[in-house]
């Protein structure tokens, strides 16, 4: 008989696990086998034994579990020998057999014991004994009574499943449907705390739609505009392809990806963070940000200088944001009424206008009103440009290639239309919920397209402007492999 052996590989670590009855793997010491994943949710999947099976069972994890690149849903799949299971952003899970020997039960005393016999197989197997008597019918009771629970549990187990593919027993998570903010079930994170930023790191880092360059434009800044000190703005639209181009230029057959060999990841980047940024994020709410709602509530911050807009281009970084804003009419939203058409005149409608007017568009012009957004997606907390600032410069100067930026500021709006058309991003819950980038104080740079001396070195700057206390960073794995950089708002880092 075989025994199930998992050969385990996540970002940290690999291991060798046998699954003798069952085995739950997850983030915390809430699973048999906690893994140094951030992509993992607490219990995310369990791998279990049913009669001669190996099954395995998402535990309604926010990043799902795949069996060979397939996503399963919310009922137990039989894996096999050779199969790959992927779970969270960095583990990879082989499913393989370990031989072991069946060692015979040892035969009923008697006044003559048998010799043991081998079977065809190759297998020992004990011989019944000839004696007759007491010990034989003993022996042919205990058999019977074993056979009658093994019919009666199999009869239980059939009435109990039928018509029923979860043979687990486990409650299936209930799919939500008609909800105003789209998440795919009613609790996405299988009883997870949809508050806890631990809970949802995640999810938070998700790449827009790359930029399609002959949709951008030129950036012109108006003499006016100069009192407001934006001439930095200015940026012609074939610079940006240029610097991107750059970023991608080719780097022999140096191993570039999302975990290349010789990647060393710093302790300050493994997510201790996270609490710092929970936090910050949470003391943001209670002095009372005003987290962006719609495009309306971020051209208000821009224009009150809340937030201010970075260039598309420049020698040591491009931002790589934008890419999924829409030609459509904007929108009021609000988590009551959802979205709602700005009418001309109302509140919201007034900021628009005016940085439509800032930009010398129209909104009435549907690819004038995708131009605003992009625009308006390039802002972020002032206090966050020097810090990206200094990353950026430090690489430019080691590679001469410009680090690429692939999201600063969203609004709420924004992130949850990116729920809609993708699993990954960020779960918006309801009113309250901050995401980390409608906080304006977040941005991600981009990474697997690195070598791994580049991505080491981004990692060793950023975990040294992590001590000095200027900033938290994260490195996240999975499709979208990034750092997530988190500023502090008020400049002051959390006494922790």
């Amino acid at each position: 008989m075989s025994r199930f052996v998992l050969q385990i590989k996540s970002p940290y670590e690999t291991k060798q696990v046998a699954v003798d009855n069952e085995l739950s793997i997850g983030r915390t010491d809430a699973s048999d086998l906690p893994l140094d994943d951030a992509g993992l949710s607490r219990k995310h999947a369990t791998f279990f034994v049913d009669r001669d099976e190996l099954l395995v069972v998402d535990e309604g994890s926010t990043n799902g579990t795949f069996v060979n690149g397939k996503r399963i849903a919310d009922r137990p799949r039989a894996v096999r020998d050779g199969d790959e299971i992927m779970l969270g952003t960095g583990t990879t899970i082989t499913v393989g057999t370990e031989s072991r020997e069946i060692r015979p039960a040892p035969p009923i005393a008697t006044s003559t014991p048998e010799p043991v016999a081998k079977a065809e197989s190759g297998k020992a197997s004990a011989a019944a004994p000839k004696s007759a008597g007491t010990p034989f019918l003993l022996t042919a009771a205990i058999g019977l009574f074993v056979l009658i629970l093994g019919f009666g549990g199999i009869a239980l187990w059939i009435g109990g499943n039928s018509g029923n593919d979860n043979p687990t027993g486990r409650p299936t998570p209930p799919i939500a449907s008609g909800l105003l903010i789209p998440v795919r079930v009613t609790d996405p994170l299988g009883g997870e705390d949809p508050d806890d930023l631990d809970d949802l790191i995640a999810s938070w880092e998700v790449e827009e739609k790359e930029l399609d360059m002959k949709t951008l434009r030129d950036v012109t800044v108006s003499p006016t505009d100069t009192l407001d000190d934006e001439k930095y703005l200015e940026v012609k639209a074939a610079f940006v392809a240029e610097r991107k181009a750059k970023s991608f230029e080719s780097r022999g057959n140096q191993p570039t990806g999302i975990s290349p060999a010789g990647l060393k990841v710093p302790a300050e980047l493994r997510g201790d963070g996270v609490i710092k940024q929970k936090a910050k994020l949470s003391q943001m709410k209670a002095t009372g940000y005003l987290q962006p709602l719609d495009f309306s509530d971020l051209a208000q911050k821009r224009i009150t200088r809340e937030l201010i807009e970075m260039p598309m281009a420049t020698d040591s970084f491009y931002l790589e944001v934008g890419g999924s804003a829409t030609t459509d009419p904007f929108t009021s939203f609000s988590f009551q009424s959802g979205d709602v058409p700005i009418q001309g005149g109302s509140p919201k409608f007034q900021p628009l206008l005016q940085v439509a007017q800032k930009f010398g568009v129209s909104l009435e012009n549907p690819t004038d009103r995708k131009q605003i957004r992009m625009r308006l997606l390039r802002m972020f907390n002032k206090r966050a440009k020097p810090v990206l600032e200094e990353v950026a410069q430090a690489y430019y100067q080691k590679f001469n290639r410009p680090l690429r930026v692939t999201s600063l500021t969203r609004s709420m709006d924004y992130q949850i239309s990116l729920n809609r058309t993708n699993a990954n991003s960020f779960k918006v819950r309801g009113e309250g919920s901050l995401p980390p980038h409608t906080s304006g104080c977040a941005f991600d740079l981009a990474r697997k397209h690195m070598t791994v001396e580049e991505q080491n070195f981004v990692m060793e700057k950023l975990a040294e402007m992590e001590r000095a206390k200027k900033l938290d960073a994260l490195i996240e794995y999975g499709v979208n492999a990034c750092w997530h950089i988190f500023i502090y708002y008020d400049g002051i880092a959390p006494n922790m």
